[in-house]
């Protein structure tokens, strides 16, 4: 009675090992495909800048900011975009470059950010001709390529 149980616990191990080796095998192949795979393109930042359509005496209107892959908006002088605007905060917002769009949010400024009159509340993309506002500062966005 003991040779049969001995026989069926050897083919269930032989089935296990065989199992294990193929899934291994399988792995290994879609690794290796995986790896000689060109990678994904990465859409390449357009170029695109700020206009100042309404500044101050500090900022003149028509001043132009381009901005690259991740540029910062405040009154801070590490700013990317420094502007000396009474109700703009040190790091008032963000524009960045993402997922081949170029992003405005935010960054919890005591007096917002707006999008074309509109408070920003979350990251939205932004396109040509739109207008970003930071108290009584506004900024319009423009394509580089578009002129």
């Amino acid at each position: 009675m003991e040779a049969p149980i001995f026989i069926v616990r050897v083919l269930l191990s032989l089935l296990l090992y065989i199992f294990l080796g193929t899934l291994f095998v399988l792995l290994w192949r879609d690794l290796k495909s995986a790896t000689r795979q060109p990678s994904a393109t990465v859409a390449r930042e357009r170029p695109a800048r700020l206009r100042v359509t309404c500044g101050n005496d500090d900022l003149p209107q028509d001043e132009l900011f381009p901005l690259s892959a991740f540029t910062t908006i405040g009154r801070a002088e590490t700013s990317t975009i420094s502007i000396a605007e009474p109700y703009a905060s040190a790091e008032h917002a963000i524009i960045a470059w993402r997922g081949g769009q170029w992003w405005l949010e935010d960054r919890d400024s005591r007096n917002g950010t707006r999008l074309n009159d509109v408070p920003v509340e979350e990251p939205l993309i932004i396109s040509r001709g739109d207008v970003i506002g930071i108290g009584g500062i506004q900024l319009k966005f423009e394509y580089i390529d578009e002129q």
